[in-house]
C-alpha cells in the first residue's frame, strides 16, 4: 500500500500561490480584451482632432502686411 504524503505548509503555500497567478494571468487578459473593445469604439475624431488650417497669404498680402506693421 503507498500512502500518499500529506503536502506540508510550505507545499501548499506554493500551490496557493501558482493558483493566484494562473487567476491572475486570466483576468489580466481579460481585461485587455474589454479595453481593446472599448477602444475600438471610440471615433478616430475624438482622439485626434482635426489639423488647424492656416490660411496661406498670396505675395500681395504679404507684401502688405509688411509695408503696414514696419
Amino acid at each position: 500500500m503507498t500512502m500518499k504524503k500529506m503536502p506540508t505548509q510550505l507545499e501548499s503555500q506554493v500551490d496557493w500561490l501558482n493558483s493566484e497567478i494562473e487567476k491572475d494571468k486570466i483576468e489580466l487578459e481579460r481585461d485587455k480584451l474589454k479595453f481593446i473593445q472599448e477602444i475600438k469604439k471610440i471615433d478616430r475624431s475624438e482622439i485626434l482632432p482635426k489639423p488647424i488650417e492656416i490660411k496661406k497669404l498670396t505675395l500681395w498680402e504679404r507684401i502688405m502686411k509688411v509695408i503696414t506693421k514696419s
